[in-house]
């Protein structure tokens, strides 16, 4: 990625914390929700995916594997 990739998933991962942290607070402290509170951990991991994007400057690829030979 180039630099306005980096910064575009820096603002991203910024986001996506900001919404988790939010969906956690509200979740537990101002209006108790089961719902918020299981999408606001899922959230936050998404936004450090983005983070870890924004530091290396890589896309992400998903593990999968691959059997090889007979």
């Amino acid at each position: 990625l180039g630099s306005g990739g980096r910064i575009l998933a820096g603002i991203l991962a910024t986001i996506w914390i900001a919404a988790g942290l939010a969906a956690l607070t509200i979740g537990l402290w101002l209006r108790p929700a089961p719902l918020l509170v299981l999408l606001g951990p899922l959230a936050l991991a998404y936004g450090w995916l983005w983070v870890r994007v924004a530091r290396t400057g890589r896309r992400l690829q998903w593990p999968t594997r691959r059997r090889r030979g007979p």
